[in-house]
């Protein structure tokens, strides 16, 4: 998985609720990137789910951050800047 599909299956991961919080945050840019994602989204394995959630607590997310929090964390996937296609 590449780290735009990253983002939109850990998103799908941790719900509709905390993800809509997240995407509010997100610029049109990113928005526009990580949704086309989510839309490409096909069943994810029970075995990759847990890859992705392992690989954003070991960039330091918890499931009590604040959406500006767990945003930041997704960021990390593209060395801190925006989220981007490629």
């Amino acid at each position: 998985m590449n780290a735009l599909q990253k983002v939109a299956a850990f998103l799908f991961i941790i719900g509709l609720e905390k993800g809509r919080k997240i995407i509010d945050l997100m610029d049109s840019d990113e928005l526009k990137n990580v949704l086309a994602e989510f839309g490409k989204l096909q069943g994810i394995s029970p075995k990759m789910q847990e890859n992705v959630w392992q690989e954003f607590v070991q960039l330091g997310y918890e499931e009590e951050m604040n959406p500006a929090e767990a945003l930041y964390v997704i960021r990390q996937l593209f060395n801190g800047s925006k989220i981007r296609n490629g």
